[in-house]
């Protein structure tokens, strides 16, 4: 059976034509049709068009197609809302070496601002959080990030982000070697 099998989506138009393009082509390719009744709208993160689709449909954001296709099983819609106060939205993080305090703070607020959280380094995280290079978790994130889009970044990220009210860039948060831990 097909991964978007009964799937019948519509692009938002806030959405640029090359990315439009490249949703429809995964969309179609793995069995979803543009054609109505329409099941799923998908939006650009960050987009503030949940409003406008109440009822059965499920509103998403552009990230969700990605995840379903990198992880080849359909994701839960409601962790991928395109809603701008859901800064996390998308975002399945662990953390490695980090106090219990820590780990309460991220958890809670990981999943309250729309992402996920798990105690154990999944299949599906997108996102590690470590302060060093020398746990198992974070050798075993290494390794695979190539092939799932992992993130390894210090819990700085989720700080700044929570600071400023949106998601800001991982590159300076990124290991092995971030920016921000030389500031």
């Amino acid at each position: 059976m097909a991964l978007f099998n009964g799937v019948h989506y519509a692009l938002s138009s806030s959405i640029q034509a090359g990315r439009h393009k490249e949703l429809s082509a995964l969309l179609d390719l793995h069995g979803a049709t543009s054609a109505p009744p329409h099941t799923h709208i998908i939006a650009l993160a960050g987009s503030h068009i949940q409003g406008e689709y109440e009822g059965s449909l499920h509103v998403v954001s552009d990230m969700w197609v990605q995840r379903c296709v990198v992880l080849g099983k359909l994701q839960p819609e409601r962790y991928y809302s395109p809603d701008p106060i859901m800064i996390f939205s998308g975002v399945v993080a662990c953390a490695t070496d980090l106090s219990q305090w820590d780990l309460e703070v991220l958890s809670a607020g990981i999943t309250s601002l729309g992402g996920q959280w798990r105690t154990a380094l999944t299949r599906d995280v997108t996102h590690l959080f470590a302060l060093h290079k020398q746990s198992n978790k974070y050798q075993t994130a290494m390794y695979f990030a190539p092939y799932t889009g992992m993130s390894i970044l210090t819990p700085h990220w989720f700080d700044d982000s929570v600071q400023l009210g949106c998601r800001i860039s991982e590159i300076p948060y990124l290991w092995p070697d971030p920016e921000v831990l030389a500031w």
